[in-house]
């Protein structure tokens, strides 16, 4: 039903209540029967869960605050206590010394004091995992399907189209342990190919500046399934969540995906049996692998340790080097990476006896040892895939709104640029100059500039022609415009003033005699000049008043 913990525990504590209500129903003593019944009942959901022994298998790791390593836990003969290491022992770097970072607190547990580690990872059982779905009849035989199905038809013609992994090239070609034959050639055992998906998000909500706490998940899907239910929920591989506060850099990620690479370098090498399927009563022998890494840009190229996408290495799969030839299209001269060579890259990044030389290696081939080279399937060029969410939707969706439209918060409390109505040849005067006209001050050379901008911009109530259609818009944008100058001093508006020779008429056809003007005359006379001399207007004398 989709419900919440919460909620189960609820529905349960009702079923209690009516079974105790209804055994209550006479005024006698209940009968053992029934008081038997009320005492098996669960209280809750997990009590449940437990009766009918449907928990997975987790093993909870010990993880150092400081370099993320991980430790698995011990048992004593007999006992379900889990032992860990006190403190780190491990290197982060060829020549440093070793962590010693404290692994365990104590707590105080109904009265008993009790270590557990400070920093805990949960690993959910892979195998635990896929047996799980092995005890479905329904779904065992459409994972069998899957490899019989691309088996029968693996000569076929690659569709135009594609629609699912199935129908690619590369499960055509994919071979299997062996060598000597394909992955789905099962021979009677389980051939089970996953998608691998590591992704960190914000517990605390994401903000267009980034994530502030992140946390992380490794999930895994199994691609036999039909499409229609490989990622429902209830069938979807949760390994484990990344504890936050903040992602782990760099190759610290290897630590987390440890337990789940050991599982799969088991299962691929050696095979793994399971005493009991539903289609298989006497067990079977089942391999699995990674088909696909699927994630976005970063978590990709984290997870693969290759070099991030803005770095000169800016491609997995290709030899394109160097930003300067990023968004090249000459696709026809692109050649592979070589993978064995990536390969030897890696193992000589690992057993680099320095950070020195590590960097070196890096800087040279953009590669450092990842988890996921212990597979000798693995192959970044062709499995790690960028996924269309991100890369679509989040990718060019997110640049083509948020920077080729402009479509942000920023933008839209931006004030729209004002419209040019023409350009016209200004006196302009140099900030660099060593002296001004009319001793004005840089400020006022700035204003000279923002006076002759004001100027140009468009009137309201005219047309592409300059001529007026709505002679009160037209009057309103000449006002608005009388403001504006207005608030520029006197010195630059005078100096403009003379640059296009302006005159003060007090009536038409009668020049003013004055010697000395007053802002408002200046106003006055820019605005005839605009009005009359740009646009064959000449406007009523109440407007600069």
């Amino acid at each position: 039903m989709s419900s919440s913990r919460r909620d189960g525990d609820f529905i349960i504590g009702l079923l209690n209540i009516i079974l105790f209500l209804a055994f209550q129903r006479t005024s006698g003593p209940m009968e053992p029967r029934h008081a038997n019944v009320l005492a098996q009942m669960p209280q809750s959901i997990r009590a449940a869960i437990s009766k009918f022994d449907l928990e997975s298998q987790t093993v909870v790791y010990a993880v150092c605050p400081k370099c993320h390593c991980t430790y698995k836990p011990r048992y004593d003969s007999g006992s379900t206590r889990p032992i860990y290491d006190r403190s780190c022992t491990n290197r982060p770097m060829p020549e440093s010394s070793i962590c010693g970072e404290p692994l365990l607190h104590r707590v105080n547990d109904d009265g008993h004091h009790i270590t557990k580690p400070i920093k805990p990872f949960v690993y959910h059982d892979f195998q635990d995992y896929l047996a799980s779905l092995l005890s479905r009849a329904d779904l065992e035989t459409a994972m069998d399907k899957s490899c019989d199905d691309l088996m029968s038809a693996r000569n076929d013609p690659i569709p135009e189209h594609v629609t699912d992994i199935w129908e690619a090239e590369f499960l055509r070609m994919f071979k299997g342990p062996s060598s000597r034959s394909l992955f789905v050639d099962r021979q009677g055992e389980g051939r089970y190919g996953f998608t691998l998906n590591i992704d960190f998000f914000n517990i605390e909500g994401m903000t267009v500046h980034g994530a502030t706490a992140s946390c992380g998940i490794i999930s895994m899907v199994c691609l036999n399934l039909p499409y229609e239910i490989r990622h429902n929920p209830e069938n979807i591989f949760i390994a484990g969540i990344i504890p936050g506060p903040h992602q782990p850099k760099l190759t610290d990620l290897n630590h987390y995906i440890k337990p789940l690479i050991d599982d799969l370098a088991v299962s691929w090498d050696q095979g793994v049996r399971y005493s009991r399927t539903a289609l298989h009563p006497t067990g079977r022998v089942t391999r699995s692998a990674i088909i696909a890494a699927v994630m976005d840009l970063p978590a990709a190229r984290h997870a693969s340790q290759l070099a991030s996408y803005s770095s000169h290495f800016y491609c997995s799969a290709c030899q394109c080097f160097h930003v300067s030839t990023m968004g090249r299209t000459d696709h026809e001269q692109w050649v592979m990476r070589d993978v064995e060579e990536m390969r030897r890259n890696a193992n000589t990044w690992l057993n680099a006896s320095s950070s020195t030389e590590r960097v070196k290696i890096f800087h040279e081939h953009g590669t450092r040892w990842s988890e996921l080279w212990r597979l000798p399937y693995w192959d970044p060029t062709r499995q790690l895939v960028v996924d269309a969410m991100h890369c679509l939707l989040e990718g060019h969706a997110h640049h083509h709104f948020r920077v080729v439209l402009g479509l942000t918060s920023t933008s839209a409390a931006t004030p729209i640029p004002s419209e040019i109505a023409f350009s016209y040849k200004f006196s302009k005067i140099d900030p660099q100059s060593e002296a001004f006209p009319d001793d004005m001050t840089l400020k006022e050379v700035k204003q000279v500039a923002a006076i002759h901008e004001i100027l140009t911009v468009a009137l309201g109530g005219t047309d592409n022609g300059g001529e007026v259609i709505d002679q009160e818009a037209f009057n309103q944008s000449l006002h608005e415009l009388s403001k504006r100058l207005m608030n520029k001093n006197m010195k630059p508006l005078h100096f403009v003033f003379r640059d296009l020779q302006c005159q003060i008429e007090t009536e038409p056809g009668v020049r003013s005699l004055k010697t000395r003007f007053f802002k408002k005359d200046l106003v006055g006379g820019l605005i005839k000049w605009v009005s009359f001399n740009c646009f064959g207007v000449y406007p009523a004398k109440c407007l600069w008043f």
